[in-house]
This record gives structure tokens, sequence and C-alpha cells, in this order.
């Protein structure tokens, strides 16, 4: 799934969980038909849901302009990106400061401090680079913080107007927001390196256009350094440069005679090379490999846009298969992470010794009376096995989590296998080790409360590589 069809999925999403005007019943099964008969009913789960997302959208977008508006501005504004580097690149043009009056410094602070900026970016993408996995950040995360005030400065007027402001709309905003995150920090890195480079080229630019018309004079001034001290700054500055070349840097007794105040200093135009030299092998070059990078990762995202499809809202848009025992699971007060749902399939293979075709209820909200409680999501309807799902790191109350057990397992252990599982693996990941006593505690308090209401847990990690006890 890409970019494009990913955030057309959301968009879609908003108007669907729940169902919102314009949006019908009769058009959401008309796009779920739409898209089975234009993929066939045997395609990949993405493919389906895509096509169906591109049917919805399209007849969502006829019937309500802010719709397309929407989706347009979520999109990003590619012309924001080339106003950057255009931007970047005049800004460089203007820049006099290296050959300002006609005189080329050769210690030139300008070059000195554009050379420590892009050394002291590049120490830090080292650094944040070699920290430890578990400790590591995407580099792009730090412009995260300048994305979103980025994004406010986008014109917003379909959230502005009065049809636009729906629910579904403003779900939409709030879902996509989260989710391309990751892309438009990558876009925006890119940029940014990119218009590095363009800047430090504006400026070599400038410096070469006025050189043909003007004759720079090159030479230094310093109230506190010395020829020995000057040379020693240019050698290391311009070697690089020079050794590449072929282009000899002057000894100290020429380094003497440039000094301005005792004279007019040189023709400039070796110097000009260096520095040149120098601003494309440590400026131009760097940024335009990690601007590179940075868009090939943009690209690579949006592409395959990482949009899990695992949760219940999804899963209802597939057709039914007709193998393995239907099974819903009911996390109860918590969201159970969609990373671990095919562990949680795996588990409940494991336990049917069977397929299974397995439906995940959103998360039950605590405090339901033992009424509600019998209101289960329509996922349960037709499930041969219902699986109550309580994570590990809650503490057991009889009220809450033994009066939904309870209702549930009255009112369907008779047509319906009732399991009740406690989910370990998040307080296994937060106490380690050093929790076994603490988790034998929570266990056994699970197991005293559910006893009183006749059911048996049974205690389940979905980290990898751990199976039912």
């Amino acid at each position: 799934m890409n970019e494009s069809e990913a955030r057309a999925t959301l968009l879609v999403r908003a108007f669907e969980a729940p169902l919102s005007p314009p949006w019908t019943e009769a058009d959401r099964d008309w796009a779920s038909r739409e898209a089975l008969r234009s993929e066939g009913s045997q395609a990949a789960a993405d493919r389906l849901i895509a096509a169906r997302a591109g049917f919805a959208a399209q007849r969502l977008a006829a019937r309500e302009p802010a719709v397309g508006a929407a989706l347009a501005a979520s999109a990003g504004h590619p012309g924001f990106g080339a106003l950057l580097l255009a931007a970047a690149f005049a800004a460089g043009v203007a820049l006099d400061s290296l050959g300002a009056q006609g005189r080329i410094e050769i210690l030139s602070p300008p070059l000195l401090g554009l050379l420590a900026w892009n050394l002291a970016v590049y120490a830090s993408l080292v650094v944040i680079a070699a920290r430890a996995p578990g400790r590591a950040r995407d580099p792009a995360g730090s412009a995260r913080g300048a994305i979103d005030r980025l994004a406010a400065l986008v014109p917003e007027r379909w959230r502005r107007s009065p049809s636009a402001r729906s629910s579904a709309l403003a779900r939409f905003a709030a879902d996509w927001a989260p989710r391309g995150q990751a892309l438009r920090a990558a876009r925006l890195v890119a940029w940014l390196h990119a218009g590095a480079a363009l800047l430090a080229l504006g400026a070599l630019a400038s410096l070469y256009l006025r050189g043909l018309v003007f004759e720079f004079r090159a030479g230094w001034d310093s109230t506190f350094l010395g020829p020995d001290a000057v040379h020693a700054i240019a050698t290391a500055l311009y070697g690089p440069a020079s050794a590449v070349s072929g282009i000899a840097l002057p000894g100290v007794d020429e380094i003497a005679r440039l000094r301005f105040s005792e004279g007019s200093g040189e023709n400039a135009a070796r110097w000009i090379h260096l520095q040149a030299l120098t601003v494309v092998a440590f400026i131009v070059l760097p940024r335009a490999v990690l601007a590179v990078v940075a868009t090939a990762k943009a690209r690579r995202l949006a592409r395959r846009f990482p949009l899990p499809l695992t949760d219940a809202y999804y899963r209802r848009l597939l057709p039914r298969r007709a193998e393995g025992t239907a099974v819903c699971v009911l996390p109860y007060g918590y969201r159970f992470p969609d990373a671990r749902f095919g562990a949680l399939q795996r588990a409940l293979e494991e336990q049917t010794a069977g397929r299974v075709a397995l439906e995940l209820a959103e998360p039950i909200v605590p405090g339901s009376d033992d009424a509600d409680a019998l209101r289960l999501p329509p996922e349960a309807a037709g499930a041969q096995m219902l699986v109550v799902l309580f994570a590990l790191t809650a503490t057991p109350e009889r009220e809450t989590h033994g009066g939904f057990a309870r209702a549930v397992s009255a009112r369907h252990a008779n047509e319906t296998a009732v399991r009740v599982w406690i989910d370990e693996t998040d307080f296994r990941a937060h106490f380690g080790a050093d929790g076994d006593e603490r988790r034998a505690q929570r266990c056994d308090a699970w197991r005293r409360m559910l006893a009183d209401e006749g059911l048996e847990p049974e205690f389940v990690d979905f980290t990898p590589a751990r199976t039912l006890p």
C-alpha cells in the first residue's frame, strides 16, 4: 500500500468508524463489492482494502468537496520543497561574505563558520546512529517538531470551511498526522540537506561570477596572529584541497607578504579555487549524499506506507474464509498491540490444534455493568470461541474484570466456548527477570478473583519464542 492509498484508507475509515454522513451502509457495501469485483476474493488484504478505499474516496469526494480538499491538504505540498531549495540557492548567491569589498580573507571566518556548522551536523548524525539499539532515535526525529510547525503554515481552508467541520474529517486529520510523521520527516530532512548544499553552491556561484568582472585580492589581517599561525591555519584549512588540486600553498615568508596592512595582497584566483574545493568536499558532497539517502527513505515509505491492517475494522472488510475455527478475542481495558496479532493467532492455533479465523474486537471500556457487557461487538457474532483478554499489568477487580468475565461466560457458555486469558507480555517487559515474585503474586490474585466466578485463567506471553504455559 502506497502513501496515497493509505491516506484514502484512513479517510474512508474516518467515515465508517463510526458511520458518518454523507456515507451510508449501502455505500459501504457497494465499495466492498466493487473492490472484490476489481481485485478478486483471493487478492492480498492490503490490495483489497486499498482498492476499496479508492472507490469509496472517489464517491465521497463527489458528494462532499471538503473530502477532496482534505486529501489534497494531507498529501503535502511539493512546491514547498522546491521553494525552500530555490530560496537556499538565492540566499547563497546573495551572500557576498566570501568576497566582500573585493577582498578574499585567507582566514575566511565565514568559511570557517560554515565548515564548523556542517561538521557539527555530521558529528550529531554519527552520535545518533552509534547509539545503542534500545536508545537509538531516527535522525529525522529531531526535525519532527519543526515539521509540525511548518505544517501549521500550510493552507487549511478545507478545515476552516463549514462543510469540513465534520467529526469524520477531524478524525481523519488526527489519524493521519502521527502516521504520516515519519514520511514528512524524511522529506524535510532531504530538503534541509539539499538546501544546505545549494546555499554553499549559490555562494560559490556568486563569487565566481563576480570574479569574472572584478579582481579580488587575497590576503589577511589579524590583531593576534602572526604569519606562522596564519600559515598553520591555512595549511589545515586548505591542505586537502591543495593536495587534490595540485594548487600550491604559500610558505610562511610569502604568507607574511600577503598581510593587507603591509600591501595589497595577491590575485585571489588560487584562494577562490581552494575555498571552492574545500566547500565542495566538506559541505556540498556530504550534504548531497545525505539528501539522496533521505530522499530514498521518503520514496521507500511513500511506496510501501507502514499502515497496520490487523485491527477489527480492517478485518471486517475482508471476505470471510470458510476454513478454521472462528475465534473472537475481547480485550478488556486495554488495546492489544497490532504488532502482536500474529503471536495471538499462533497461540490460539496451538490451543485449538488447528486453523483459526481470528477476530480482534476493539477494546471494551471498563466499568460497564452486566447489561452493557452482554452487548458484545459485531465481531463476536458467529464465533465458535470467545476469549476474554485481560492484561496482567492491571490489578484484578471483582466488580469490573470479574463482572465482565462472569457476564460473558453466563451468556455464551452454552453455545460458545469461553476462555479467559491474561496477557503478561507488558508485565514481563516492565519488570524483567527481577519481577518473577511480583508476577507470581499478581497471577495468584487473578486466579483467586476468577475462581470465585468459576473461571480458570490462562496466562499467555506474546513475546517471540514464548507459547502457552
